[in-house]
């Protein structure tokens, strides 16, 4: 006589989910390892760590009380090997307050990533000083592929040293770990030249699939080549399916993560110069 097994309620609920949903529209069922969804908000915030790194390169030697759109597109132009390295690792078009930069095996500010494609940016200016319009297709930085559309507003701090760089951005994109992403929202950047550090500050909606999550980076900070400060941290929530991830980072290479289920983990990063 035989007898048969039935599976557990986690895997009962997974099953389901598979049939009736498909895998990408379901939450991990209660137990399961929440670990896919600190992934994917790794994976959305390496994608826009990338792209600010970029936005900055774009703005890097100009003024940011430029008046002048065309000026600024061709200092932009004629300073890029002084902002990606090798200086021979980009080549730049200009064509009135538009810049074409071909990047291949580039490191930008920050060391975030090597860099290969083509960022278009076209400059501007309005009441908040300079402007750059970024767009991108299938750019890759290192193991992420960015697909940009972003507006960066270039301003100086009071302090008259720190700059900072406000993004509203749209697009897509893949992480590192293999996610493709989604992502609408805003986020700044403010970095001191000398000390060649940033901190990140944003806010996010997020997708991967049919599933949307908000997604919010706070306190983080990193320097050139190095891996993030201790202090920073993502919130990475999804209200109806209750689900609510806290990463934390701790200057390590890895990071640590919580959920509201009492899950909790420590994920790998990838922050080493050109990572």
């Amino acid at each position: 006589m035989t007898h048969s097994v039935l599976p557990s309620r986690a895997t009962r609920a997974s099953i389901v989910c598979l049939l009736v949903f498909a895998a990408p529209a379901c939450g991990p069922a209660e137990g399961e390892d929440e670990s896919v969804d600190v992934e994917q908000a790794l994976d959305a915030f390496d994608v826009s760590q990338n792209e600010a790194a970029l936005v900055v390169a774009s703005i890097a030697r100009l003024d940011p009380k430029s008046a002048n759109p065309d000026l600024a597109a061709l200092k932009a132009a004629a300073t890029a090997g002084l902002v990606f390295r090798p200086t021979d690792c980009v080549t730049t078009s200009r064509k009135d307050n538009t810049v074409k930069y071909l990047l291949s095996g580039c490191l930008g500010p920050f060391k975030t990533a090597k860099l290969d494609g083509t960022l278009d940016v076209v400059y501007s200016v309005g009441a908040s000083g300079l402007h750059a319009l970024a767009s991108a297709r299938d750019l890759h930085a290192s193991r992420a592929i960015l697909d940009i559309d972003s507006e960066g507003f270039f301003s100086l701090d009071a302090d008259g040293v720190t700059r900072r760089l406000e993004v509203e951005t749209s697009g897509e994109g893949q992480g590192p770990r293999g996610h493709r992403i989604e992502r609408a929202g805003a986020y700044t950047v403010t970095w001191n030249a000398t000390e060649k550090c940033a901190t990140f500050e944003g806010d996010f909606e997020t997708r991967v699939g049919t599933r949307a999550f908000h997604t919010a980076v706070s306190g983080f900070a990193r320097c050139s080549g190095e891996c993030p400060a201790a202090g920073g941290e993502i919130v990475h929530e999804k209200t109806d399916l209750g689900i609510h991830i806290r990463i934390t980072f701790d200057g390590s290479a890895e990071a640590s993560w919580s959920s509201s289920r009492g899950l909790h983990g420590r994920i790998p990063l990838f922050c080493a110069a050109g990572s």
